[in-house]
């Protein structure tokens, strides 16, 4: 049987318990004599205790340093234990694994380089402490085989690889360190080819490979890795190589270090092989790689920046690395800045600013080491990729992301045109779409963006050259792009936002969201800039021009038009600021939000009649009635309305005529006035048709579908209603479609085909949310209570009218607050509460008797009839109810009252 091997634990006294629970889960490996564990715990008594402590540190193949702050603030335990075991595996006499027992700062420290148990960070934060240690126990498991592997492999001699590095935290590449170990181990060793970003860590996948415990068994002492960074051309390469493998100096230098590889099995990591072959002699690094891949028991590992593969090799696992997941990215972080950082709103923001790369990750954590959070957005937001370095790291690839980037755009493989598209592309949030490249970089697009493709510059992504966030905002402070080359970008965008900004809300309108949606944040950016530009008027007409595509498509990307108007008001140019506010206005009534709606309207009101814009005037003011019709207030709607449609006329404006004359009918529909809105919309259709404008003829389809839904109509409503539909389709009008998504499951509900009416409301919901209709949210939410309470489902019936409540209650909506507040004055009388039921039915009496709403102060009334306590109160309620619904000739209601209450 192997000897045991030989485990050494550094702990101070103060953590002597924690010693304890490590040697207790490391037990099963002690009993089967895999190992044997000595600690300061166990010095014999009358000797003398550093001599032994010296004596078993020196026989040690495998020393554990439990880390704490007690460790770590330990002069001894640092300047002799910890030294001593680093500098012997150094000499590949010993492996080192740090045990992360408490937070503290020990990637400071010496050791800090090295991958550390357990990895997802100290046991004294682990939520479960036993299957954190049990972790560490699996881990060191994993190293003792290692340790018992190169015992086998040198002939019971241990040693680790001279002059190999260390391991470094690997975090988040588990399964393709075990495919390429896989792979460089067996008989016949692949050659493994890893590509892809700066930073995204290749050197670290590289490095684990080499320490993986069957990459020891295969080839034990005889594992190099070669640094290739400051190799320029072929034979630089060569002597990098024999440098590696301990050759000396002299004569046939490249001859003499291929030779010695021949002498058994071997595995070479050549890092950063693209230095030496993007030289002046390609041809000669690949000679010298065929030469290396002759060598039939020689395992090669090479890694390249960019998607270059170099040519003379049969690589059999080409293996790209890509950007970290979130979780991944978040325990990287927290392994280096410290578990309290796990899980907080501002560690997720700055991480999802360095998109997954891992080299960005490794330098922000250090930069938050002993810092807050928050202020490392702001110094983020300050200097960015400035943040992104270690103190003396500035010409250090490792240390510094800058350092790192200027790699890959200093490569001979970068032309002129591609550095020029660079800058161009880091000014551009959303990257280039592949057909707009030509556009955007008339002169060489498609071959530049080759080239910063295969440098993993840039990359495609669903037919778009994009950059990552890091690379990109570096670029953007280093490298900014010529004048000539911003100006036809920004060109290129500013004419899309005026083409076809204005189209969403009229035919073609869902092509056009579908063309600005993924360029949002493009011109967002290029509008930002010519806003800043001394001729801005051109920008602020771009920013303007957004407005229906905000309004309609619902995009939550900014837009720039708060800052299009404080250019316009510092300009004094009034003409402009009026659009502005009005356009803001137009976005806020779209949202529901319509305190600021109606603040924007009264602010450019004043404007367009100082600058003479009649159109402007009159639209501002049918925006003042839109809100009072959508907070039931009809008296000021119809006032607003009326005032006006006679300035739309006098400039000859049948648009806003025709949506004038809607509005009227929308008042009428609203109490229950049928026959004057049917009226209305009959009039304001063939206006709508006489001006091409397809979303108010389906604004007015819908709403005569609306009348006869009311009068129970279902088949004219449902037909109406599909009549609709895709006319707001066709016009790219969201708000649009989920109304009639949503008076379709009315009908449904109404022919209580419970199954299709939910379903309905559940296809509307997400649109008026992507829009951000509150009321239209609230209305569906409603509905879905009215399902419940019509299926006697009261709990959550009650729950779905009490999250709808402060909704319409959020936009002012008195009709649909006093329908959820009788809705819950019925589920009370469903539960034979009639004091419960009066109170909710008078209150919402009280609010439908504000609007006023006839139809439904009627029904309320006819509610409280049915529970009044005595005959005379009855009487009243049954007589205000025929009032009520007298004064909008529903006889067809009055004689079922009748009919209900004979006597």
């Amino acid at each position: 049987m192997a000897k045991p091997v030989r485990l050494f634990i550094s702990s101070v006294a103060e953590d002597a318990a924690s010693r304890a629970e490590l040697e207790a889960h490391l037990k099963p490996l002690a009993r089967q004599r895999l190992i044997e564990v000595w600690h300061e715990g166990k010095v014999d008594p009358g000797g003398q205790p550093a001599a032994q402590v010296h004596a078993q540190l020196e026989a040690a193949e495998l020393v554990v340093l439990l880390v704490t702050p007690a460790f770590i603030a330990s002069d001894r335990h640092m300047h002799e234990e910890a030294a001593r075991a680093l500098a012997r595996r150094t000499a590949g006499e010993v492996d080192v694994v740090p045990v992360l027992v408490r937070d503290c700062a020990w990637d400071w420290t010496e050791f800090g380089k090295l991958a550390p148990l357990p990895k997802e960070g100290p046991i004294g934060g682990a939520p479960d402490r036993d299957r954190a240690w049990t972790e560490v126990a699996r881990g060191l498991r994993r190293v003792v085989d290692g340790v018992m592997a190169r015992r086998a492999a040198a002939g019971g001699q241990r040693s680790l690889a001279a002059g190999l590095p260390p391991e470094e935290r690997c975090i988040g590449r588990d399964a393709v360190v075990d495919s390429l170990a896989a792979a460089l181990s067996r008989d016949r060793p692949g050659r493994a080819l890893l590509l892809g970003a700066a930073g995204i860590g290749k050197s670290t996948v590289s490095l684990a490979v080499l320490h993986r415990p069957e990459v020891v068994a295969r080839f034990g002492e005889r594992r190099f890795f070669v640094r290739l960074d400051a190799a320029p051309d072929a034979a630089s390469a060569a002597a990098a190589l024999a440098d590696a493998l301990r050759v000396a100096p002299g004569p046939d230098l490249r001859q003499r270090a291929l030779s010695s590889l021949t002498a058994g099995p071997a595995i070479l990591a050549l890092d950063n092989l693209e230095t030496p072959w993007n030289g002046d002699d390609q041809a000669e690094t690949e000679a010298l790689l065929a030469e290396l891949a002759a060598m039939p028991q020689l395992a090669l590992v090479a890694s390249v920046r960019g998607a270059g593969r170099p040519g003379r090799v049969a690589w059999s696992s080409p293996v790209e690395l890509w950007p970290l997941g979130h979780a991944e990215a978040e325990a990287m972080f927290c392994a280096i800045a410290g578990e309290e950082h796990r899980g907080k709103p501002a560690l997720s923001a700055l991480l999802s600013l360095q998109e997954g790369v891992p080299l960005a990750i490794d330098l922000l954590a250090h930069s938050a080491q002993g810092n807050d959070l928050v202020n490392l957005k702001e110094e983020w937001e300050a200097r960015r990729t400035a943040v992104l370095e270690r103190e003396g790291g500035a010409r250090d690839r490792l240390r510094s992301w800058n350092a790192s980037l200027e790699l890959s755009i200093g490569s001979p493989r970068m032309t002129s045109e591609a550095r020029r598209l660079l800058a161009v592309l880091a000014v551009l949030p959303d990257g280039v779409a592949q057909r707009d490249l030509a556009a955007v970089f008339p002169d060489a697009g498609p071959a530049a963006a080759r080239v910063l493709a295969h440098m993993r510059l840039a990359y495609f992504e669903g037919g778009r050259l994009k950059m990552l966030s890091p690379v990109r905002e570096y670029v953007k402070a280093a490298h900014p792009p010529a004048a000539e080359d911003l100006g036809q970008a920004m060109d290129h965008y500013g004419e899309l936002a005026r083409t076809f900004g204005p189209v969403p809300g009229t035919p073609g309108g869902t092509e056009a969201t579908a063309r600005l949606a993924p360029e949002a944040a493009n011109l967002d950016a290029v509008i930002r800039r010519g806003l800043a530009e001394a001729a801005a008027g051109r920008w602020i007409e771009a920013a303007v021009a957004l407005t229906h595509f905000a309004r309609f498509s619902g995009h939550s990307a900014p837009m720039p038009l708060g800052r299009a108007l404080e250019v316009a008001q510092r300009a004094g140019d009034e003409r402009r600021a009026a659009l502005c506010t009005q356009s803001l206005g137009d976005i806020a009534l779209s949202r529901s939000q319509h305190n600021e709606a109606r603040a924007r309207y009264q602010e450019a009101l004043p404007l367009h009649r100082l600058v003479g814009d009649v159109l402007g005037e009159a639209s501002c003011i049918k925006g003042l009635g839109d809100i009072a019709l959508a907070r039931s207030q009809h008296d000021e709607a119809r006032a607003r309305y009326q005032e006006a449609l006679p300035l739309h006329r006098l400039v000859g404006d049948v648009l806003g005529e025709a949506s004038c004359i809607k509005g009227l009918g929308d008042i009428a529909l609203a109490r229950s006035q049928h026959d004057e809105a049917r009226a209305r919309y009959q009039e304001a259709l063939p206006l709508y048709r006489q001006v091409g404008s397809v979303l108010g003829e389906a604004s007015c389809i819908r709403s005569l579908g609306d009348i006869a839904l009311a009068r129970s109509q279902h088949d004219e409503a449902r037909t109406r209603y599909q009549q609709a539909l895709p006319l707001y389709r066709q016009v790219g009008s969201v708000p649009g479609e989920a109304n009639c998504i949503r008076s379709l499951g009315d009908i449904a509900l109404a022919c209580t085909q419970h199954n299709e009416a939910r379903a309905r409301y559940q296809e509307a919901l997400p649109l008026y949310r992507q829009v951000g209709d509150v009321l239209g949210e609230a209305s569906c939410i409603r509905s879905l209570g009215d399902i419940a309470l019509a299926r006697s489902q009261h709990d959550e019936a009650r729950a779905r009218y009490q999250e709808a409540l402060p909704l319409y209650r959020q936009v002012g909506d008195v009709l649909g607050e006093a329908n959820c507040i009788r809705s819950l004055g019925d589920i009370a009388q469903a539960h034979s509460d009639a004091g419960a039921a009066r109170a909710r039915y008078e209150e919402a009496l009280a609010l439908y008797q504000r609007i006023p709403e006839p139809f439904s102060i009627g029904w309320t009334h006819r509610r409280l009839a049915a529970i009044a306590p005595d005959s005379a109160i009855r009487r009243r309620h049954i007589e205000a109810t025929r009032s009520a619904w007298h004064s909008i000739a529903r006889n067809d209601l009055i004689a079922g009252l009748d009919q209900d209450f004979r006597s």
